[in-house]
């Protein structure tokens, strides 16, 4: 599902002319985002991304009933596989912000874009 996810997020990115870098960074927030979405969340997830001007919005919502660890980057071990994608999303987003409910949870993360590519980015 995840791998679904950074697909179809490149192509609309592609689509959209967000420059190579730029586009790198936002697939990875997606990864990181959904992946934790799909780990925590039950089974049911809803990805989006927005474009307004030079700001792109990734926003991921799950059905989970109970927020996910928030593992800072000090606590997660270099030697581990979990616990590193929310550090690295808040490294790479301009801004990051959660909302909980009983029954769901949203993570939204902005990402001010450098620019758009050039034709010899095509």
């Amino acid at each position: 599902m995840v791998r679904t996810v950074r697909h179809f997020a490149s192509a609309l990115l592609i689509t959209w002319g967000v420059a190579a870098a730029d586009r790198e960074s936002a697939i990875l927030i997606v990864g990181e985002l959904s992946a934790n979405a799909a780990q925590h969340g039950g089974a049911e997830m809803t990805v989006s991304l927005s474009l307004h001007g030079l700001t792109l919005c990734i926003e991921v919502s799950d059905s989970g009933k109970v927020p996910a660890p928030r593992i800072s980057p000090c606590t997660a071990r270099r030697d581990q596989e979990c616990g590193r994608g929310l550090a690295i999303v808040d490294h790479l987003a301009d801004w990051v912000e959660t909302d909980a409910s009983t029954c769901r949870r949203t993570v939204r993360a902005g990402l001010c874009l450098t620019g758009f590519r050039t034709r010899e980015e095509t």
